[in-house]
Order: C-alpha cells, then sequence, then structure tokens
C-alpha cells in the first residue's frame, strides 16, 4: 500500500498560487489540498480557478485542519508573523516567504517557535537551488576557482521606475511597517546565496538610500518611505571580503550577477532579471597568466537540473518553477526522513541579523559585528 501524499495549504491566491502551486504540484508524494485567502468569495474563486478541493479564509482554521501537514506561507512580512506562528504552534511543516520577518523580534520568535515544534522549515530563498548555481558552487567546492579570493554579487533592476514597472500590486513594499525594502526583499535573497556558498557573515559595513520618490503603480502615485538602494561590505567568518548591491530602481540595470574569484580562476552567474532556471547562465575563466582573460560560457550539466521525484523542466519559464520545486522537494524528504530542508530556518534568522545590523551599520556610518 503506498504511503499518504505530503498534504499542502497554501496561503496566499497572488504569488502562492501562480508560482508555488505548479512547483507544488510537479512533486511526487505530495497533494495541494487547500487555499487560504482572506475573505470566502475569494477564497472559494481561488481554490475554482485553480484547482483546489477545499477553500479558507481564515489562516487558523487552515493551521489546525487535521487533514493539512504543511502550511505554504506566502503572504507579506507583517501578516505572515501570526501565520506561522499559527502553523508552528499546530504541529505543521511551515514554508515561509522572503523576507524571513518584518524585523528581527518577529524572526526571533518565529525561530523560537520552530524549534519548540520540531517539524521541518524553509524558506523561500530558492536561488541557491537555480542549477547554475548549484554547479557554480559545486566547482567552487572543487576547487575550480583556487582560494577563493573575493566575490561581489547584485541585483539592480528597474523595477519601479516609469519606464518600466515589473511588479504591479505591490505597493505595500512602499511602507516601512511591512518589512520591505530593496535590502530586505533583495538583498535578502543574495544573502542567503552568500551564506549558503561561504558561511556565516560575522561583520558588515552599508550605506542605505532612497532615490526615486514616487512610484507609478496601476494609476496612482505612491511615494516610498523604505530605502531603494543598499551597498554592503560583508566580511564572512572565512575572512572572505564580499560586496553586495541591492537597486529596484535602476535604469538600465543588468539584473543579477554573482562573483567569486581565487587563486586559479573566476565564476559567474548572471540573469537579466530574478534568476530562474531557464535564463540564468553560468561563465567562467581560468587564465594562468595575468588574469586578462575574457568570460566564457560554461555548458550546464544535466545533472544539477535533476530533482528526484520532480517533474518540472528547467528550461521552461514558469517564475521560479524547477528551483521551488528543488526546495519543496528538499521538505517532502526531510519530513518522510530524508536529509534535511534546504534553504531552512537557520540560515534564515542569520540572515535577518545580518540585514539588521546592515541597517544599524548604515545609521551610524561604522562597521558591526554580526552576533551568533
Amino acid at each position: 500500500m503506498s504511503a499518504r501524499p505530503l498534504r499542502v495549504g497554501i496561503i496566499s491566491a497572488a504569488w502562492g498560487a501562480r508560482a508555488h502551486l505548479p512547483a507544488w504540484r510537479s512533486l511526487d508524494g505530495v497533494e495541494v489540498t487547500a487555499i487560504c485567502t482572506s475573505r470566502p468569495e475569494t477564497a472559494a474563486r481561488a481554490a475554482a480557478e485553480f484547482g483546489v478541493p477545499r477553500a479558507f479564509h481564515d489562516y487558523r482554521e487552515l493551521a489546525n485542519d487535521p487533514d493539512i501537514d504543511l502550511v505554504d506561507c506566502g503572504t507579506r512580512p507583517a501578516l505572515r508573523r501570526d501565520m506561522v506562528l499559527a502553523a508552528l504552534a499546530a504541529g505543521k511543516h511551515v514554508y515561509n516567504g522572503i523576507p524571513f520577518a518584518r524585523d528581527l523580534a518577529d524572526a526571533q520568535e518565529m525561530h523560537r517557535a520552530w524549534q519548540a515544534a520540531g517539524t521541518v522549515g524553509a524558506v523561500d530563498a530558492f536561488i541557491q537551488a537555480v542549477p547554475a548555481l548549484v554547479q557554480m558552487k559545486a566547482m567552487v567546492e572543487d576547487g575550480w576557482i583556487g582560494q577563493p579570493f573575493g566575490a561581489d554579487i547584485a541585483f539592480e533592476s528597474p523595477l519601479f521606475t516609469a519606464a518600466q514597472t515589473n511588479v504591479p500590486g505591490y505597493a505595500w513594499f512602499a511602507d516601512p511597517a511591512n518589512g520591505a525594502s530593496a535590502l530586505r526583499n533583495l538583498g535578502s535573497h543574495m544573502l542567503h546565496v552568500l551564506v549558503h556558498f561561504f558561511g556565516p557573515v560575522r561583520a558588515v559595513a552599508a550605506d542605505l538610500d532612497l532615490a526615486l520618490r514616487e512610484w507609478p503603480l496601476a494609476g496612482e502615485r505612491v511615494r516610498p518611505q523604505v530605502p531603494d538602494r543598499a551597498s554592503l561590505l560583508l566580511r564572512h567568518a572565512s575572512g572572505l571580503p564580499v560586496r553586495l548591491e541591492a537597486n529596484w530602481a535602476k535604469l538600465g540595470g543588468e539584473g543579477f550577477r554573482f562573483s567569486v574569484w581565487g587563486s586559479a580562476g573566476r565564476l559567474e552567474a548572471r540573469a537579466p532579471v530574478f534568476p530562474m532556471a531557464h535564463d540564468t547562465r553560468l561563465l567562467g575563466t581560468r587564465d594562468p597568466g595575468l588574469g586578462t582573460a575574457g568570460l566564457e560560457p560554461i555548458a550546464p550539466e544535466p545533472r544539477f537540473a535533476q530533482v528526484p521525484g520532480c517533474r518540472a523542466v528547467a528550461d521552461r519559464p514558469e517564475t521560479g518553477l524547477l528551483a521551488l520545486a528543488s526546495v519543496f522537494a528538499s521538505m517532502r524528504d526531510a519530513i518522510a526522513g530524508r536529509g534535511s530542508a534546504a534553504p531552512g530556518f537557520p540560515q534564515a534568522i542569520h540572515v535577518q541579523q545580518v540585514v539588521e545590523r546592515a541597517v544599524l551599520a548604515a545609521q551610524e556610518r561604522r562597521w558591526l559585528d554580526v552576533p551568533g
């Protein structure tokens, strides 16, 4: 007799339904059995539109339903805290979004609740599961660049400019009470990559700025109160120095770039906007001379795009499909006693600490140590 499938309930009919739902459905041994929004009519409409059997309009009812094993919380950080805590209190496994929390206090409370629950938790920092990044990390660990000397990472794109508005419906990003900013959103994703590659961060210096004073979103003029640019200098516990740039109002921004170099070579991952499995390229050079050789494309190895028990395809353009499915698969397998979920809550609480120290470092105009 086959084992019962992992039963997932999704909170969110926006990002959760359009990005997370197809990724969950691509996995063997998983069923999405419920969807939750804030009102009965929108919940019923979402369930019908996406073919989900059950609709909830109260996240507490979803969290306490005995026929749901895992709660996927895909809403904004200020709302997500109570949802995550309710799910953990009910003994559910939890998938939490990015930014992990509105602030450090919320992050610590959720982390403590997860430790007490003893369930499986993972977070939405799926860039580290993009096949080009998986291959890049394997090559670094295999010594392809030699001894690492440094790295830089950037996400620079005109998300909210008049010329190009890529995120309709996200006016809530403009309010600091919601826990958003270029650092907290884009920066958190990049910090997860850095911690995944190089281990914990031990010190940070930062400069934050708000340049674009008005966003043209859905026919309204939104006046943001959060930084749209973050420049960070980081020192990992290993001693590796790293530079990070996050900017969501840069005209002509080149999207995502992540470069690491060492004594024998350099590797760089590039994506035109947010890194996806189908459009993230890996380049490199191993110049034995004076370091003047240009970067050349590195052929993707199919093994890095294979996720056991997953039907997602790397070259399909759905938002984050294969990388999301890879993280979800790590949760499925961890719940079954095979391995651990990644990226998990321990990595998320550390990234939140780095973010909060970076905010303080920018205010005090000095380097600050990161605790823990």
